[in-house]
């Protein structure tokens, strides 16, 4: 369940590959049980991804949901889930509140939350990109705006100003103006690709310079495709593995079935799914079986060891968050970011 078209697809599309991708090398070897992998697209819009989770929960063939991708069909749906026993797993949902405001018993994620990616992002910009003066921009969602407060907590005193955008926003002349005003070396941007890449350019239009970097809600190939050769040099943060560096031939056996490298969050879907065939494996075979085989799994995946905590988290000590540099209009690993 995500955004499977639109314009922040290419965060989501990669992770659907890999769980297809580890459905078919595991049916390989297991052709006595068929298993489906049913797509919602939700285009990540709350009030589309409300009906698919409604159709879901009322569906008793349905023991397992991948998803919600992002922050916010999550928060709208996993009451839904609670209520129904469908066990969800996020290959890509990071906000904090996830799990610690109503935290529903079904919701689990194998990346971490953006309180650990905000003190990340923080330390980077501090620690390793050396700004002095650091101007936040959010996207006013409940996504954007915890990341963003979590960044500047961390800053402290280098916060040389903020301000927001909106969801839809196409016209950035204001925030621009005021960081020009501000004169920052470096603006952080808590939101998602589509208003992201308008603002950049016209950010590098009006002369502003300054080291630009964004949280995972910009990591796929639909940011530098929106910001075109103005994302040239971004850095974009992510608690995900890059796929090269997962364990086994993972990357080599994604691009011989798809054609192309393995993309955002890609070793986390094969991962999501891997969790839910063991279970089916292990007999699960109905929603209760499903929940208590999840709760309980500890194992290693392509991306790192796996045991939920009572809220739904992995362990945080099992979580790297890296940079990725948008070079030549793509984006590549660049660096692991060193824990505090």
């Amino acid at each position: 369940m995500g955004a499977l078209s639109g314009s922040n697809a290419s965060v989501v599309l990669p992770s659907v590959n890999g769980a297809k991708l580890a459905l078919k090398q595991w049916s390989a070897d297991n052709d006595d049980c068929d298993i489906s992998l049913e797509e919602f697209d939700t285009e990540g819009d709350p009030a589309k991804a409300t009906p698919a989770a409604t159709k879901m929960a009322t569906d008793e063939t349905f023991i397992g949901v991948m998803g919600g991708a992002f922050s916010g069909e999550t928060r709208a749906t996993k009451a839904t889930f609670d209520d129904a026993g469908l066990t969800m797993i996020s290959q890509s949902a990071t906000a904090t509140d996830l799990t610690t405001e109503e935290p529903a018993a079904v919701f689990h994620r194998v990346i971490g939350y953006d309180e650990v990616q905000g003190a990340a992002i923080g330390r980077y910009l501090r620690d390793v990109a050396g700004a002095k003066k650091v101007f936040v921009v959010d996207d006013s969602t409940t996504y954007g705006e915890p990341l963003a407060t979590k960044v500047k907590e961390e800053l402290g005193d280098l916060v040389v100003d903020s301000d927001k955008t909106q969801e839809g926003q196409t016209e950035f002349s204001a925030v621009v103006s005021k960081i020009e005003s501000a004169e920052p070396d470096a603006v952080f941007y808590a939101g998602y690709a589509a208003e992201a890449g308008p603002f950049l350019k016209q950010l590098r239009d009006a002369g502003v310079t300054a080291t630009f970097v964004g949280g995972d809600g910009l990591y796929g190939a639909d940011f530098p495709k929106a910001a075109g050769d103005a994302s040239e040099g971004a850095i974009i943060t992510c608690p995900c593995l890059p796929a090269d560096q997962a364990e086994g031939t993972f990357a080599a056996d994604y691009e011989a079935e798809f054609g192309e490298a393995p993309g955002a969050y890609a070793a986390e879907g094969f991962d999501v799914m891997t969790i839910f065939l063991a279970a089916i494996k292990d007999g699960a075979r109905d929603r209760k079986a499903m929940e208590e085989f999840v709760d309980g799994y500890e194992g290693t995946g392509l991306t790192k060891e796996y045991a939920f905590d009572d809220k739904g988290d992995v362990a945080e000590e099992n979580v790297v968050i890296w940079t990725y540099k948008v070079t030549d209009g793509a984006l590549a690993a660049e660096q692991e970011i060193p824990k505090a």
